[in-house]
């Protein structure tokens, strides 16, 4: 398969920060080799190669949005935009990127943050942000903040977020169609750290409820589970706090009956 037929990832900065800083970090590799996709489109091309699957996969660049081809486009499955908090028409920078990400219909859609976002030292309102992820499905990263023992931050949920991705040209290393075991457990969720994918969540509206039942029938394999994790996190992602506690409780207690069954103590 061409390189050019492969799925994409744009990347692309309403900031200052270099894009290919960022590929770097999710690569963990400090050389990298980049070539002209097409246009003023800069690619790297990476293999992802997990326990359940590989996919190859471009992780792409470009400086213009409105030079991007419709085939261009139509394979990019992940975009991640760089921004800085602080300056003060960040919103209006990062408007202009929903137009691809409505034509992409990418699915991992993220936020991505050099800096923790402090309301004292901003220009921008935080909830301003966590209100704009929210309402165009964003999850809201930022690269220096410190995970605890039940969460993953930073450049390790990047990666994480692509790994969960259900690439259109993976190559599974084994099917899973009933995650019932201790061993698939262990992989998918405490080893993926799903239980800090669920830490985030909210369900307060009867689509999320409905969308959280279905996350856990028993005819889902591992990839079609895991994909609707993400999106259930990226529906009521940038809540405040306070909200999350119950909210990840109910997950992870709905998670733990999924795989063992409602006879499990807690």
């Amino acid at each position: 398969m061409s390189m050019n037929k492969f799925p994409c990832v744009l990347i692309y900065s309403c900031s200052d920060d270099d894009p290919l800083k960022t590929i770097k970090l999710i690569r963990d590799e400090e050389n990298i080799q980049v070539s002209n996709y097409e246009g003023n489109i800069l690619s790297n091309c990476w293999t992802i190669d997990c326990k359940y699957y590989t996919a190859d996969i471009n992780l792409c660049t470009s400086n213009n949005l409105n030079e991007l081809s419709e085939q261009f486009i139509h394979n990019v499955n992940a975009i991640i935009i760089l921004f800085n908090i602080e300056k003060s028409n960040m919103i209006e920078i990062m408007d202009k990127c929903l137009p691809v990400v409505k034509q992409s219909q990418a699915e991992v859609l993220i936020l991505l943050s050099e800096k923790k976002i402090d309301e004292m030292s901003t220009n921008v309102n935080s909830n301003t942000i966590f209100e704009w992820c929210r309402k165009n499905n964003f999850e809201l990263i930022v690269l220096d903040e410190i995970a605890d023992e039940m969460d993953t931050t930073g450049i390790e949920r990047v990666r994480q977020a692509l790994y969960a991705h259900h690439w259109p040209n993976l190559k599974a290393k084994c099917q899973i169609t009933h995650p019932s075991t201790k061993a698939v457990i262990e992989d998918t969720v405490i080893n993926s750290q799903l239980s800090g994918e669920l830490s985030d969540l909210k369900m307060d509206t009867e689509q999320d409820t409905d969308l959280f039942s279905e996350m856990f029938e028993v005819d889902n394999d591992f990839f079609k589970t895991i994909d609707k994790v993400r999106k259930l996190k990226e529906k009521i992602s940038a809540m405040p706090d306070e909200e999350r506690k119950d909210a990840a409780e109910k997950a992870l207690t709905e998670s733990w009956k999924a795989f063992f069954g409602e006879d499990v103590d807690f």
